[in-house]
């Protein structure tokens, strides 16, 4: 019964980690669209998808939760397991929030930068799958959910330089000033979604040495 449950956890988790996958997936080819053709309807549909991918991640940490409070781990791992959902959780609500932005600001994102920002979010998409691999390697295999860990450090670390100088360039241009302002926060917004990654392998490191101890 113990291994049973214990089992559900991890494929729970799993397809967890699929939605959050989904919703950044969605963020990268929604943008690239609206880039492409700055259309606010097709948007707000993709925002939808984007809720629901995010509302289906949600569901799926409640079910988890109950499962690790039937007494299916040992109480020690349920904290474990219980932070990193919550850390995990900002990413899909990150992934929406830039698109809601988007949205109720009525940004448009300039022609010039349109590959820069592709190039940001595409960094950021690479740092979620990184962890969200070492998230479901926490299960079997210490020493690759630490590389993948350190791939997501590199990954920020590019995500940093990328958003400092597509700011850079956006504030040399002449463009109206409240319009930077906006482009930046988006920006910003994009950026801190490797932030979060980074911060779920801040917390994967100490449960792996908690492990090893």
């Amino acid at each position: 019964m113990f291994h049973s449950r214990q089992k559900q956890i991890e494929e729970g988790i799993g397809r967890y980690c699929e939605e959050v996958a989904t919703a950044v997936e969605l963020l990268y080819s929604s943008l690239e669209q609206y880039i492409r053709q700055p259309d606010r309807e097709t948007l707000r549909g993709n925002l939808q998808t984007i809720h629901k991918a995010e509302s289906r991640a949600d569901d799926l940490r409640g079910e988890i939760e109950v499962l690790m409070y039937s007494k299916a781990i040992f109480p020690e791992s349920r904290e474990d397991i219980m932070e990193l959902l919550e850390l995990l959780d900002k990413i899909p609500n990150h992934a929406e929030g830039c698109i809601r932005m988007i949205l109720t600001q009525r940004i448009v994102i300039p022609p010039e930068h349109g590959p820069d920002v592709m190039k940001l979010v595409g960094i950021s998409q690479h740092a979620v799958r990184h962890i969200l691999q070492a998230a479901q390697l926490l299960f079997s295999n210490y020493t690759a959910a630490t590389v993948a860990v350190g791939k997501v450090d590199e990954l920020e670390s590019d995500g940093d330089h990328c958003e400092a100088a597509l700011i850079e360039a956006l504030f040399s241009g002449s463009r109206d000033g409240f319009e930077k302002l906006l482009l930046r926060d988006l920006i910003l917004h994009i950026g801190k979604i490797a932030d979060r990654a980074e911060n779920v392998g801040d917390r994967i490191r100490v449960i792996v040495a908690k492990r090893r101890i």
